[in-house]
């Protein structure tokens, strides 16, 4: 079954396909670092204590870091089952 959920949900190694936004008022860097919906990427650190969320997008092998504010308002298709 397909779950909506943001970023900051997945656990590391975990891979998503990102569908829209939970919010109106995204900053402009998250679609400047290329976040934009049908983007395939997978988490590849969530750092404690609130940090960042580090991902990589699919074909890509820079990893991105966001604040953890920014990844939740960036919803997700899971694609791990």
């Amino acid at each position: 079954m397909v779950q909506h959920k943001s970023i900051t949900s997945l656990k590391q190694g975990e891979t998503g396909t990102i569908i829209g936004y939970g919010s109106d008022s995204i900053p402009i860097k998250v679609y400047e670092m290329g976040l934009l919906p049908g983007v395939v990427l997978t988490m590849k650190r969530l750092l404690p204590f609130n940090g960042p969320v580090c991902v990589r997008i699919k074909d890509n092998p820079n990893a991105i870091a966001l604040r953890r504010s920014e990844a939740d308002l960036i919803l997700i298709e899971s694609l791990s089952i």
